[in-house]
């Protein structure tokens, strides 16, 4: 009888062990099921935060309250889902060979979007000080800069020693987040570091001496990515201060045949226009990376100066900086950020002809961006509403750069001021070819279609022009221009497409014969003239193929005013700045 009531005893105790044991296993769990949840539940909420920043990343919105403020709720929540996923209770799931890694890299992930929030709100923080504080031109302005490099290098450097955790075996969805994850960072990285070199090598190149040369592009005659480049001349800059010379007509400028040798692409495709001859022939192609070092040397034979840069800046980046100068006295009236598109692409033109009214003429742009210059240099530096409009004058092609110091051209490149082209780059291109001022009347759209095409995939770009001049408009703006063979208000150009580097059986129809079919850089091109009367319109097509059956393209900006509307499976933008299309 002992015995049995000995066996019954044990059987208890065991049972109360066991049930002891599953209590307080169930208690384990539950509270890690609720600390997981609290974490993943603080890291979403971190995660919305930072989308918001990520999908803010304008300089006008990174330079306000807004982004600092998400940064901060960004990092509160991260911090708080770390204290969460830190506790000793998580302590025995670490060891788990398999749930282990997948808790490793889950904790990882939250630490550093934790320590990325807190490393861009401090960035944030000391940059907005910068930006705030008083500011005099000249001297105090490179220091500003020098400044802006130096947070940058340094954010960029604690950014460099994040761990992001195991990145192996992880279940599909973890894997998905960690590669998105890990490649935001590397963006972040990269344009910390680009934000450190562009500032260092402007610092550099205000504190000076330099010279680059200036050439002012009028968007009413159009070329490829850029205005006519009207009128050039020279800016020197030194102990934080530039000195824009006179700039002289682009015309009145000529060179012999010979002077300059032009090649590669640029002689292949477009020699037959003399580039090399005619400075409003320079943007022909898209490529300001390679008008720039042309017109470097055709000013050097012109003049016998070397320069050290060439600056491009057309009514569009004026309009702009007008933005952050405020009004400027120019032509003996009053030139704001409201009437300079008016003025320049079409008052100052009223009344004349092509022959003896305008004959000795200047554009306006020079004198315009002279008297906006002389006043960003009188007034204190306000480097937080300059940084906005330089910043959308670079993202529309507006303000380009080119340096002969391959230094200084990599920051600019990194950038995306130097104007150049990928193999991913598409883009539609109207090159005025009348001698007239008509491109403000000839609004783009382009179409873009894909679909699929065995193992790979046929792409469509459909370009509508119409011509809207209307009448009573001056010969200058109008025509008929001598030697061309189109009545007033008829437009007279070439369709030029760059297309991807991988782009096979390309035909385009809608317009003349084919003038170029070749490479350009690392596109390609085609090209061919068209004719458009007034109140008529036209449409180009171009099809070409893509490898693989996803794939994507990066428009690149036409600088049209106004600007080009493209569509791409059922949204539609202005192409102000590059844009990425996928499929």
């Amino acid at each position: 009888m002992a015995a049995v009531s000995d066996s019954r005893g044990r059987r208890r105790r065991r049972w109360l062990i066991a049930t002891g044991v599953i209590v307080v296993v169930a208690v384990w769990g539950g509270v890690l099921a609720a600390k997981t949840f609290s974490a993943y539940r603080h890291d979403k909420q971190g995660l919305a935060a930072l989308e918001l920043v990520k999908s803010d990343l304008t300089p006008g919105e990174l330079t306000s309250s807004g982004s600092l403020h998400r940064l901060e709720v960004a990092r509160a929540e991260f911090a708080a889902a770390q204290s969460d996923l830190s506790s000793p209770l998580f302590a025995p799931v670490t060891v788990v060979p398999v749930v282990g890694r997948q808790f490793r890299s889950v904790r990882a992930l939250s630490i550093a979007a934790g320590t990325v929030s807190a490393v861009g709100a401090s960035f944030l923080t000391e940059v907005h000080g910068v930006l705030d504080e008083p500011h005099g031109a000249g001297p105090d302005r490179v220091a500003s800069l020098r400044r802006l490099s130096a947070l940058s290098f340094s954010a960029q450097a604690q950014l460099a020693r994040i761990d992001t955790g195991p990145s192996q075996a992880l279940v599909g969805p973890l894997a998905a987040k960690h590669t998105e994850f890990v490649s935001q960072l590397d963006t972040a990285r990269r344009r910390l570091a680009t934000a450190a070199g562009v500032s260092a090598v402007t610092a550099t190149i205000l504190q000076g001496p330099q010279t680059y040369l200036v050439m002012a592009a009028n968007n009413a005659e159009m070329r490829a990515g850029s205005g006519a480049f009207l009128e050039v001349g020279v800016a020197t800059t030194g102990d934080g201060s530039v000195h824009l010379g006179d700039l002289a007509p682009s015309g009145d400028m000529t060179l012999p045949a010979g002077a300059v040798t032009v090649t590669g692409d640029l002689e292949r495709n477009w020699g037959w226009l003399e580039p090399g001859v005619d400075w409003r022939n320079l943007g022909l192609t898209p490529q300001f990376d390679v008008n720039a070092p042309l017109a470097a040397r055709m000013w050097t034979a012109s003049t016998g100066q070397q320069v050290n840069g060439v600056l491009a800046l057309d009514v569009a980046g004026v309009q702009q900086l007008l933005e952050a100068t405020g009004p400027v006295e120019a032509g003996g009236q009053t030139v704001s950020a409201d009437n300079v598109e008016r003025y320049l692409l079409h008052d100052q033109y009223a009344g004349l002809t092509d022959n003896s009214a305008a004959a000795g003429r200047q554009d306006a742009l020079g004198a315009l961006a002279s008297a906006v210059l002389r006043q960003l240099q009188g007034q204190s530096a306000d480097l937080r509403s300059l940084g906005n409009a330089v910043a959308s004058a670079v993202a529309g092609r507006h303000l380009m750069l080119w340096s002969s110091n391959s230094v200084d051209q990599a920051a600019w490149v990194a950038s995306g001021v130097s104007g150049s082209l990928t193999p991913h780059s598409v883009d539609v291109a109207v090159i005025n070819r009348g001698g007239n001022k008509l491109d403000q009347y000839l609004p783009v759209r382009v179409a873009v279609s894909t679909e699929p095409a065995g193992s790979g995939t046929a792409v469509t770009l459909t370009t509508h022009l119409a011509n809207t001049t209307p009448d009573g408009e001056s010969q200058f703006i109008a025509g008929p221009y001598p030697g061309v063979p189109v009545e007033y208000g008829g437009y007279s150009g070439l369709v030029a497409a760059n297309l991807p580097a991988g782009a096979t059986d390309i035909t385009m129809t809608g317009a003349g014969p084919l003038s170029a079919r070749s490479g350009e850089g690392p596109t390609w091109l085609v090209a061919a003239p068209i004719t458009i009367p007034q109140g008529a319109s036209a449409t180009v097509v171009v099809r070409f193929r893509l490898p693989g059956a996803h794939g994507s393209m990066t428009v690149v900006p036409s600088a049209r005013i106004p600007a080009e509307q493209w569509t791409f499976a059922g949204e539609t933008f202005a192409d102000t700045a590059t844009k990425n299309i996928t499929w």
